[in-house]
Formats: C-alpha cells, sequence, structure tokens
C-alpha cells in the first residue's frame, strides 16, 4: 500500500488508556495502535450458567457439529446443529424451547445450515451454503422466508454475516480445476468479500485480504500449517477483519479500506515447540489415513516463518471488539486482546481450553466447549469485569 503525505499525532494519555499514535494519509486511512500492555479486561466466570450438551444428552441437546450460537434480546439461546439442520431454541434457563429447521431442501429446511445472526428488527437469518440461499426467521422462530442468493457466471458466494439492514455479508467462492494442478503445488488463496443485497439480487465488493496457502496432494487440497483462513464480522456498515502475523485488525465500508488499529507487539516466530503442537494435533485427532498429507507441508519451503497474529474476531453488542491471538496448539487456552469503537486497546480475557464462543454481549460468552474426546457442549459463562 502506498502512503502519500503521512501525519503522525502523538495524542495526550486519558485516564486509564495507553498512549497511541494515529496516522492518516491523504486516502482518509487511519492507523491506531495502542501500547501492548499486561492488562485485564474481564474475567470468565469458571463455572458456566448454562451447560447444554453432552455424552449422556439425547433429542434438542445432543449436537454434533454446531454452525452458529445466537443469544437473542429475550435472553434465549439459538443453537444451529450442523449435522441434524436444525435450529435449535433455549430458554433463559436452559430449557428446551423449539426446533425448527432441519435437513432437507424444502422451505425451512437446510442441506449445511449457518446460523448468521439478526437485522435491526431482530429478524433471525440462517445460511444454506448446500442449498444457495438465505432463511429468515422472526424473533418467536416462526418461519418468515426464504431468499436466493444472486447466480452470476461465478457460483453464489458462501454467507458468513448479516448486516443490520437484513443484507449478508459473503465470502467468494474459488473454483479449481484438479486437472490443471500438480502434486505438491501450493495455491495462494485470497478472501474476497461481498455484500449481498437479497432484495435487489446484487452484490457489491466489501474487502480484499490474503487467504490461507493449500499444498494440492494430487487428490487433495491439505492446508499449510501457520496460515489460517481471515476472519471477520459486521458492526454496523462496516467488516471488521483479521489476517497474516501481525496484531492487527483491519476496517472495510462500502467505499473501501479505512482504517488499521492494533497492538504494539512483534510478531511471533515459528518455533520447535510450534511445529511439535501441530504435528501432535495431526497424529492425535486425525485418521491414520490423513495424516501423511497434513503432515506434508510441514517441510515446504513456502511454510510461513511467522505466526497469524490474530485468527479469530467478534464483535460485541456493547461496542467491543475481541481479536484472538492465535496459538498453534489448538487444544491450548485462548487470550483475546479486546477494543473499544476507537480501536484502543483495553485489555485481553483469558478463556478455556477448549471453548470456541460465538457470541459477546456485555456480560456473557457463549459458544461451543469441546471436552478431551471430542464431545460438544454448549456453554454460556458470565463475564466478570
Amino acid at each position: 500500500m502506498g502512503w502519500g503525505c503521512i501525519m503522525l499525532l502523538q495524542v495526550a494519555c486519558e485516564a486509564g488508556v495507553p498512549p497511541k499514535v494515529v496516522v492518516t494519509d491523504s486516502a482518509g486511512i487511519h492507523l491506531t495502535i495502542s501500547a501492548d500492555e499486561p492488562k485485564h479486561f474481564a474475567q470468565l466466570d469458571s463455572v458456566p450458567t448454562i451447560s447444554l450438551g453432552g455424552p449422556d444428552a439425547s433429542g434438542p441437546q445432543q449436537f454434533f457439529r454446531v454452525q452458529g450460537v445466537y443469544l437473542d434480546e429475550a435472553g434465549r439461546l439459538w443453537v444451529a446443529d450442523g449435522q441434524s439442520g436444525e435450529l435449535r431454541i433455549f430458554q433463559p434457563d436452559g430449557t428446551h424451547w423449539k426446533t425448527i429447521g432441519g435437513r432437507g431442501e424444502g422451505p425451512g429446511e437446510f442441506l449445511q445450515i449457518r446460523l448468521l445472526g439478526a437485522t435491526a428488527g431482530d429478524s433471525v437469518l440462517c445460511g444454506d451454503s448446500g442449498a444457495d440461499r438465505i432463511t429468515v426467521y422472526d424473533p418467536e422462530g416462526d418461519f418468515v422466508r426464504t431468499d436466493r442468493l444472486p447466480s452470476s457466471e461465478r457460483p453464489p458466494p458462501r454467507p458468513f454475516d448479516v448486516f443490520p439492514d437484513g443484507s449478508v455479508l459473503g465470502q467468494q467462492r474459488r473454483v479449481l480445476m484438479a486437472q490443471s494442478l500438480e502434486p505438491g503445488q501450493i495455491l495462494r488463496d485470497s478472501v474476497e468479500l461481498v455484500r449481498v443485497r437479497l432484495d435487489a439480487q446484487t452484490e457489491e465488493p466489501y474487502g480484499l485480504a490474503a487467504g490461507p496457502l493449500w499444498l494440492w496432494t494430487g487428490g487433495n487440497q491439505v492446508p499449510v500449517p501457520f496460515t489460517t483462513n481471515a476472519s471477520f464480522d459486521v458492526v454496523g456498515d462496516e467488516v471488521h477483519l483479521v489476517s497474516g502475523p501481525d496484531f492487527r485488525v483491519r476496517v472495510f465500508n462500502g467505499g473501501g479500506f479505512r482504517a488499521v488499529y492494533g497492538v504494539e507487539r512483534e510478531p511471533r516466530i515459528v518455533s520447535a515447540s510450534d511445529l511439535d503442537s501441530y504435528r501432535g494435533f495431526v497424529e492425535e485427532y486425525l485418521p491414520e489415513s490423513m495424516r501423511p498429507e497434513y503432515l506434508e507441508p510441514l517441510d515446504n519451503e513456502e511454510r510461513p516463518s511467522r505466526l497469524p497474529g490474530y485468527d479469530r474476531v467478534i464483535a460485541s453488542s456493547d461496542g467491543y471488539l475481541w481479536a484472538q491471538v492465535y496459538e498453534s496448539d489448538l487444544a491450548a487456552p485462548h487470550d483475546w486482546d479486546v477494543f473499544d469503537r476507537k480501536g484502543l486497546f483495553r485489555g485481553r480475557v483469558h478463556v478455556w481450553s477448549g471453548f470456541h464462543p460465538f457470541v459477546i454481549t456485555g456480560d456473557v460468552m457463549a459458544g461451543v466447549w469441546r471436552d478431551p474426546i471430542g464431545v460438544e457442549f454448549v456453554h454460556l459463562y458470565r463475564l466478570l469485569r
């Protein structure tokens, strides 16, 4: 990126706010970098207030491949179960309220369900990448309609999130012809985001970032270690995105790339322990027949020498942006850096091993916790400020 006339402003420190530097170029890009201070934003309660699922669960509490969790204004927990294609709704005390959806191609059914979130009017949207459509429910879980994703020369985008006005944030799919690839070839991916307006059946560009690297083995596409797909979340009409080795969050809107914020922290070099962590994860969790292909990229000369900075990002309902610090040991506990609306670093939150948050509010965090043998629970934890 070429920077034009750059102006650096040293901004005085407010009470409890670390120093920051704001850089503005002629195109109006703002860079806000906070000092990396060892401070806590909040603490996750040690015991979940709601725990659903487990090895002895049956019926609506038996989960497999959860594809989204949403907490509505009434405190009800919506859970999209990937195996059944069902959307299961639980009361604030954890009791089952209703189940909607199901596997199929009819109205309100799903081939590949993904819970996207809610609009400003509290309608809840679910995507179906298998059928290239969006299903809309009212706040009480009643089916409203199904909208098709627009078709063009390229396949419809994969839906990931929803804007307040009901338009959808999608990622364009990449199509490769296997016969044009050579075994051992490294594929460089990109993340092309679009805003899909379902009523007008149109798409508009909404951001572009580097994606992960893949190795073509001759029969499969396997990830190159220490590259991750970009993660992104919608905040109003903006998209906040993380990608690459730097501890930075990039902000896009309809006019393009407009801002960057993060912490002043050096990228981390891939160490021997990182290699061991990746190898151990493959050997423990993947079938024996798949292990050689997934371990092959470890020795590839194009494998990154630096770890990703962040690998996930979630916008909380109270206006904060949470960025998860990447860990090479996927089963290890994680830390999240928390930023305010101005992009200032406010502290860290430590999250338990095996817990994968989907939604964060002012005082709770809800998501999926997997036990040591991979059984899924849906947990809701209190956040103690």
